[in-house]
């Protein structure tokens, strides 16, 4: 095998996995939240978007974030205000407050149903 075919072979496999990995997020549309509505009477899409850009934003500063599915709700209301404790701490200041917490732990809920 030529270096030019190995090449050519290495990127086409990178591109398939790059595109893979995008595609295993949920777009919008696909998000379905009657879940988190029965749940969470009057929980919609911005409270979701909220929830998600806190968690993007924040929980994976310290270590990869985790997909939501990766725990039990039991799992997550156990971890995540010890997370929210340790960033605030680690920022020195309060980057979620507890309505933010709030926020998360319901975004976790509704895109892990």
């Amino acid at each position: 095998m030529n270096t030019h075919h190995l090449f050519t072979t290495a990127a086409t496999f990178a591109v398939v996995a790059l595109l893979a990995a995008c595609g295993t997020a949920k777009t919008q549309s696909e998000i379905n939240l009657s879940a988190a509505q029965v749940k969470y009477p009057g929980y919609g899409m911005d409270a979701f978007s909220a929830g998600q850009t806190l968690y993007t934003a924040n929980c994976g500063r310290c270590h990869p974030a985790h997909t939501p599915s990766s725990h039990t709700e039991e799992q997550w209301a156990k971890w995540v205000p010890k997370m929210v404790a340790m960033a605030n701490k680690n920022a020195r200041t309060v980057v979620i407050d507890e309505p933010g917490q709030e926020l998360i732990l319901k975004f976790l809920y509704a895109a892990s149903h």
